[in-house]
Order: structure tokens, then sequence, then C-alpha cells
């Protein structure tokens, strides 16, 4: 009786939150032509395809070698595509961006993602994500990053990005942001900053537009905005520096992303330190289709 109360609340708290979110004059699709007043590109049939490669750098001590640390490199596909619209809690609506992750040619990881462009920025509603799941302890994870075990860097990404310590039942269920999540923030303009999640949700996230840049990337040359994520997850009030990470994103979507993890533990069969390497994650725009 009580989770079912406490779900009732949940649900219209939910609902509250975002109707008045969707009241700020939604703008929904755009074809992202119009560089001068810049919207995400939210058009059903967009398709964006990358190369994403995870590697694993900067070894200390050098004796940290290939043998002690396999899968140097890693490389994947990633294939997004706004699948279709889709009204949740019977009156919000949102675009479904949806994403393929082909790991080393076989293993395909997927999730999705709800989006709508209001007057105020790019916003996500919810997220599902059947590919990627917190795992239960295992003795076999390597890594040891920001006081937690993990598996491979892409677990690291998906940590970081989608905040998971805060979700508990990570699976197929459509998992919903209180209240929406401000991605981008319009107009984008250099030095503008803005809070992406808020303290204890389950740390401080903001996002800082630093400036314009040109990007080459297989699928040519973009004129992009430069925006930082900024991360604070020891919860000291300074924005960490171990984790860099620069979305360069442009009226066509997202260009290219990088992001450079500082000092991770590697741990050997019984959990003994072995020593420090960095990491880089590293997608960059292949094919568009919009």
């Amino acid at each position: 009786m009580r989770y079912l109360i406490a779900t009732i609340f949940l649900s219209i708290l939910l609902l509250s939150v975002l109707s008045c979110s969707n009241k700020d004059n939604p703008v929904g699709d755009n074809d992202g032509n119009n560089e001068n007043n810049f919207l995400y590109p939210i058009k059903i049939g967009n398709k964006w395809e990358y190369f994403r490669e995870y590697s694993k750098l900067n070894f200390r001590p050098d004796t940290l070698d290939t043998s002690q640390v396999p899968d140097t490199t890693v490389t994947s596909t990633v294939i997004i595509s706004i699948a279709r619209k889709e009204t949740i809690l019977d009156t919000i609506q949102t675009y479904v961006f949806h994403e393929i992750l082909t790991e080393e040619g076989d293993q395909t990881f997927e999730d999705e993602s709800y989006y709508n462009n209001l007057a105020g920025g790019l916003y996500l509603y919810a997220y599902r994500g059947a590919g990627w799941v917190i795992p239960k302890s295992n003795v076999s994870r390597k890594i040891l990053f920001k006081g937690r075990y993990f598996n491979s860097i892409r677990e690291v990404t998906s940590f970081i990005e989608k905040a998971l310590p805060n979700k508990f039942a990570i699976s197929d269920t459509l998992i919903y942001e209180i209240p929406p999540i401000q991605s981008i923030k319009y107009p984008l303009e250099t030095g503008s900053q803005w809070i992406y999640r808020q303290s204890g949700n389950p740390w401080r996230m903001d996002k800082k537009v630093l400036g314009k840049e040109t990007v080459k990337v297989p699928a040519g040359d973009f004129n992009c905005w430069k925006i930082q994520w900024l991360y604070d997850i020891d919860k000291n009030g300074e924005w960490d520096n171990d984790i860099i990470f620069y979305d360069y994103i442009c009226s066509m979507g997202l260009i290219r992303r990088y992001i450079l993890f500082k000092d991770m533990e590697w741990r050997g069969e019984n959990n003994e330190y072995l020593g420090l390497f960095d990491s880089k994650d590293e997608s960059v725009l292949t094919k568009i289709n919009l």
C-alpha cells in the first residue's frame, strides 16, 4: 500500500513538473539549417553514424604493459536515429533518439533517450537502456575510478554521462528525469553556463560554452560550438580535474565527443594495486542524413 501511494505521488509530481515545462513554448522539430538561430536538429528520420574508440594510455609505471592491461584500444560504431514521436504521461510530446552501439563488430548495446526542443533549450525528459546495466560486484573488475569499480571504459562513460548511481533499476524501464534536464541552453553563446544536474542528483554537473571551433571529421568540416561538461562528483565545491569532457555541436547535431579520464587505477585479480593509467573515449561523425 505504501509503495502504491508513493508511486501515485511520484506520477502526479512528474506530470506537474513536465507539464509546466512543456508550456514553455515548445518548438519541436527542426531541420538544423539555421546556424544563427540554433536549434538541435530534431526531426523524425534524422540519422548520425559515429566511429567510437576507447583507449588506455600513459601507463605508470612503464612496466604496466598490455600483458597486464588487455584491450588497450577498443573500437565501436554508433548509430543514432530519431525514431519517432512519443507522448509520455499522456501529455508530454517527445522525440525518441534511438542509439545502437556495436562494440568490436559483435557486442551490441541499445538505449533510447526522450528529448524535445523548448524555447529555452533542448531538454531530456526520460530514457531507457536495455543494453547498459549496473553490474553486480565481480572480482574480474579491473578499473578503479572515483571510488567505484568498472569493467570497461564504456561503463565509466555511462556512469558519468547518465549519473547512474541514483538509478537503482536500470533495465528496459523508462526512467524519468525530474525536473527535465536542460541538455543545451538556447541561445548558444560563448561563456554561457548552466546547471545540467543539481547537487544531490547525484552530484553537481554544469555545461559551459567555450567558443566556436572548426572540427574536421570523416563526415566533413564543421564550424562547431565547443561545450565543456563540468563535474563535482566528490562534492567538494570545486570542479573535478580528472575528467576532461567536450562536445562539439553545430546545426547538424553532435559532430565530435572527446572524454579524457585521468589517474585511473588498474587492479589485479586479488584487487591489488598495479598502477595508474589515463583513458580516452572519442566519437567522431562518419555519416549524416538529415
